[in-house]
């Protein structure tokens, strides 16, 4: 896939996808799936597999444990729909086998919502966390099914993973168990102090620190696309297991702050916002409201630029020897670079008996694990003089079997140069 072809499946994403305007602080109470038959969920594979239905027929696939699941799980969520004033739907979704189409989940036989295509019907290997706002009248205060359904596109057999799905009830201010649980009049808010060093000090305040038992930050600006939703401009990050994964940090006791490293980011201003979890109220987060907008400290001296690549195969995954490359062309010289990062997210199908799956210019970068077929998302630091104008990215995998994936947005070079002066 050309450059060209990547900017016009980024501005085909849809606008549920993109960036969203600020939102108030807010409660919430999560309910996750829970596996296995205790919680409702009998099951023949250790993940959750969603399966196009030309799979049950299929010769081959048929008879394995994975195309044996029906798609349907159940969440157990204890909530009365009428004091609830939100709903939704959120999920960590290995994208599937690439090609695989019209992706979909139904709620209590009630709705049918459209899961988000971000690249994989048109070939892609992805991955991505939709959030489906819902219908209170989709649930139920009691056990909610949910049937996850695909087509099978252009693939050879539709497919997908649902690594953990929740329901997320959103729990107005008056709630009466806010009341109880004495939270009805927190309040918390994100405050953020540049510094002269490239970075910005981040802290929390709140009314009842004493409380507050984690508060995760996750910033809004431009940067590398790490949770593959099509948006450079977006919330960074996402949740692996359901802990925040690639977000700015996290502060466990007061002050609640952290320093934020803005060396490397290529936007020029910045929100953040925190996601708070309090040691007394299990399964309760409160949500603040994003931080002012302000400059990226320092910008005025250096440039930083999110080069993606030139050229990209679709799908970009080797197994059984099957060796791919991708091409990244840059817009400077590396003389030019004052510093240089590779970001890439791979889905560690396992690299078999090659020592080095991944190499930028023939140098080995190590970006995979130990193959348990999950999300890894790389940063490395990457000399400058390695570099050339057009740079060759290879992915060499001999399993058997399902190998090495790299997910969208690609492999991608993180330059930093310094501002010309007038």
């Amino acid at each position: 896939m050309t450059r060209r072809q990547l900017l016009a499946a980024a501005a085909a994403v849809p606008r549920a996808l993109r960036a969203a305007p600020p939102a108030p602080g807010r409660f919430w109470r999560l309910w996750w799936y829970e596996p296995g038959l205790e919680h409702g969920n009998p099951g023949f594979n250790t993940r959750f597999r969603v399966n196009s239905p030309e799979a049950s027929l299929h010769p081959e696939f048929g008879s394995r444990s994975e195309a044996r699941s029906s798609g349907m799980m159940q969440i157990l969520m204890l909530e009365d729909p009428r004091l609830l004033d939100a709903l939704e739907l959120y999920c960590e979704l290995w994208g599937g086998h690439p090609g695989t189409a019209n992706k979909r989940v139904g709620v209590n036989g009630r709705s049918l919502y459209p899961i988000p295509d971000n690249g994989t019907a048109a070939g892609h290997c992805t991955h991505q966390y939709p959030v489906l706002a819902l219908r209170r009248s989709d649930v139920v205060n009691g056990y909610n099914a949910l049937q996850f359904a695909c087509d099978q596109g252009t693939t050879f057999w539709g497919h997908f993973i649902v690594d953990n799905a929740c329901l997320r009830a959103g729990l107005p201010s008056g709630h009466p168990d806010l009341k109880k649980l004495d939270l009805a009049g927190f309040r918390a808010s994100v405050r953020l102090h540049p510094r002269r060093d490239e970075s910005i000090e981040v802290r929390l305040e709140t009314n009842q620190p004493e409380r507050i038992a984690r508060a995760d930050f996750q910033g809004f600006y431009e940067g590398y696309d790490e949770n593959g939703d099509g948006a450079a401009l977006d919330w960074h990050g996402f949740t692996k297991s359901r802990r925040p994964e690639a977000w700015l940090g996290a502060a466990e006791a007061a002050p609640f702050s952290l320093i934020w490293d803005t060396a490397m980011t290529p936007g020029r201003t910045v929100m953040i916002r925190a996601r708070i979890t309090f040691h007394d109220a299990p399964g309760v987060i409160y949500e603040t409201a994003a931080s002012e907008e302000i400059a990226m400290p320092g910008r005025e001296t250096f440039r930083v630029q999110c080069v993606l690549p030139s050229e990209l195969p679709a799908p970009f995954w080797s197994r059984a020897g099957g060796r791919r490359t991708a091409r990244i062309d840059l817009p400077v010289a590396p003389a030019a670079m004052e510093r240089v990062q590779l970001h890439v997210v791979v889905w560690d199908g396992g690299r078999g008996a090659v020592e080095h799956p991944f190499r930028l210019n023939g140098h080995p970068i190590e970006v995979c694990g130990a193959g348990r077929h999950d999300v890894l998302y790389t940063v490395r630091d990457v000399a400058p003089q390695l570099l050339a104008r057009s740079n060759s990215v290879e992915l060499l995998s001999d399993t058997d079997h399902h190998g090495i994936e790299i997910l969208l947005p690609g492999p991608a070079l993180m330059i930093r140069t310094a501002n010309a002066r007038p």
